[in-house]
């Protein structure tokens, strides 16, 4: 590899959805204390775990304290989910998972929202080691505008896709005991300001069997790197231009 420098509460929640205009944007308010949400609009609830099953653009806010977001779309489409004042917390898995969504998943930070979202320390995984991050994505994952996302990992990574990532803004902090932000096939950032603290790597990608990814392209945005090993580590190529990225590697990995 090349390199460079506990127990799940059930939470209880409320949710209304509603369209509106010709973009059918569907809003979704979380809260602790109720449900009500109609089942055409692609969402379905079971406990605390919220499943979007259609693609579309959702607007969310509101708190989990111990739950999470799953999209699982069977139907080709996009999901955008705006996140506008969102706090989840999931014990024991990923606060955000894209278990399906093709051609991929973006998640949008509205306008002056502040975002958290976080994990616990002890994960419950499958055989593949997976849901490794506060944020999980199985197929190509896009972070954009303007807002506040902030992602605290207990256990393993903080941002995860396991095809493309790629982010063009938003004001982005993840602290995690392992990798920060890691996209196998690629990460690709071109805006917005990151601040990143990790025991292990700051920015990974890790394909070693396709030539055409496993790579890190950064094109623009402000990067900070508080990092245990490498800052930047990939597999085929590294390419930087028109960012400003600062480095202190902690030496505290193992």
């Amino acid at each position: 590899m090349k390199k460079l420098t506990a127990l799940l509460l059930t939470a209880i929640l409320m949710m209304t959805c509603v369209t509106a205009g010709a973009d059918d944007l569907i809003t979704i308010a979380l809260s602790d204390e109720g449900m009500s949400f109609a089942p055409e609009t692609g969402i379905t609830a079971e406990g605390s775990v919220v499943t979007i099953t259609k693609p579309g653009d959702y607007l969310v806010s509101g708190t989990l304290t111990d739950g999470r977001i799953v999209i699982d779309c069977a139907d080709e489409g996009k999901v955008t989910l705006q996140l506008n004042g969102v706090n989840i917390t999931c014990a024991d898995s990923a606060a955000i998972q894209i278990v399906k969504c093709s051609p991929r998943a973006v998640i949008s930070l509205v306008d002056a929202s502040v975002n958290h979202l976080e994990n616990g320390s002890k994960l419950v995984l499958d055989a593949n080691e997976e849901p490794n991050g506060v944020i999980f994505s199985k197929d190509d994952l896009t972070i954009s505008g303007q807002g506040t996302l902030i992602v605290n990992a207990g256990a393993m990574d903080g941002i995860v896709s396991k095809d493309d990532l790629c982010i063009k803004g938003g004001n982005i902090t993840v602290t995690a005991p392992r990798h920060a932000i890691r996209g196998k096939d690629s990460v690709e950032i071109s805006g917005g300001v990151l601040t990143l603290t990790a025991g292990k790597d700051g920015l990974r990608s890790t394909n070693k069997t396709k030539t055409d990814a496993g790579f890190i392209s950064i094109t623009g945005g402000e990067i900070t790197i508080r990092c245990g090993d490498d800052a930047l580590s990939y597999e085929t190529s590294c390419d930087i231009s028109g960012a400003v990225i600062s480095v202190i590697q902690t030496g505290t990995d193992d």
